[in-house]
């Protein structure tokens, strides 16, 4: 599934709830359904601690995170040609330095802070197979406030959000969880 909107991961979940799509109903249903993607995209930020390599230019030793396209959560490493190289944070936790490395080009791994949903066009910056699993929370939350037969369509939603969530969990690991380094 290639990435998604907001207005098309709030579509979706109006379709799954069989409520009006059209655009007088929108506006009804929008405020509660962006803080349930909301919602989903921190559980799921939590669940998969997503990551990214991203090249950055090292200038005198250091690298400036700032830099980078998303916000730092932690860095897991920094790596020049394909080998890890050791790192540590300069007086500013936005600057790394690299010991006995001046310029050049390096790339950092890192975890990433994912952006609030607030605009129609925000797409979550989360990998693209958790995406279904948002629109599966947002039902499955939206439904928790309707009547009994809400209850038991709010429990089928998020008991499936939890199963495929620990299945996906699989797929989307750290880079480093299953590395072997010999350091001798």
């Amino acid at each position: 599934m290639s990435a998604v909107t907001v207005s098309e991961l709030i579509q979706s979940a109006l379709g799954e709830l069989e409520h009006p799509e059209d655009t007088a109903a929108l506006p009804l249903w929008q405020e509660k359904l962006l803080r349930f993607a909301n919602e989903a995209v921190v559980d799921l930020y939590e669940t998969f601690r997503p990551w990214r390599r991203d090249p950055l230019p090292l200038q005198n030793g250091k690298l400036d995170l700032s830099a980078l396209p998303y916000t730092v959560a932690k860095v897991l490493g920094v790596e020049r040609s394909g080998m890890r190289v050791p790192f540590c944070f300069d007086t500013d936790t936005n600057v790394l330095r690299v010991p006995g490395v001046s310029d050049g080009t390096m790339t950092v791994v890192y975890r990433y802070l994912p952006k609030t949903l607030v605009e129609d066009d925000d797409e979550p910056e989360l990998p693209a197979a958790c995406h279904p699993l948002i629109v599966l929370y947002m039902v499955g939350r939206f439904s928790l406030i309707n009547d009994a037969q809400g209850l038991n369509h709010a429990s089928a939603a998020m008991s499936l959000y939890e199963t495929r969530k620990r299945r996906l969990k699989l797929d989307l690991d750290e880079p480093t969880d299953y590395q072997i380094t010999c350091r001798w």
